[in-house]
């Protein structure tokens, strides 16, 4: 597509508040003055498209380190675990003033580090 220009009248017919940029220059310079003084406002494309960009990223990390995307989730819900054990032992030390460990069952150790790429897979198809 040619974008946004000005000198085929594009700018001029525009009667939207707002544009939403999807790709690398889609709008002319003389567009874009037309549309400032029209008071419309364009979102430019990095913006529009910094979520997909993002991901990218984060999956072109991913393969280069043969990461599977259950393995990336582990850490921080294993982490989350143990902080939650640890409020609860917390909160009871503080009720009884005196030390209590808090530690978790050996099927409580093995299900707080997440669930692998199997079990996704192995619960979608049940």
């Amino acid at each position: 597509s040619r974008g946004i220009n000005a000198e085929y009248g594009d700018a001029d017919r525009i009667k939207a508040k707002v544009i939403a940029a999807g790709a690398n220059g889609p709008i002319t310079p003389a567009a874009d003055e037309i549309l400032i003084k029209k008071n419309i406002l364009v979102v430019p494309d990095i913006y529009c498209n910094s979520g997909g960009v993002t991901v990218s990223y984060f999956e072109w990390l991913k393969n280069l380190n043969h990461v599977s995307y259950g393995r990336l989730t582990i850490k921080y819900e294993f982490d989350s675990n143990k902080h939650l054990l640890q409020s609860e032992q917390s909160s009871l030390e503080s009720r009884i003033s005196g030390k209590i460990p808090v530690t978790p069952t050996p099927e409580n150790e093995a299900a707080m580090g997440g669930a692998s790429e199997k079990d996704i897979v192995n619960s979608g198809l049940e």
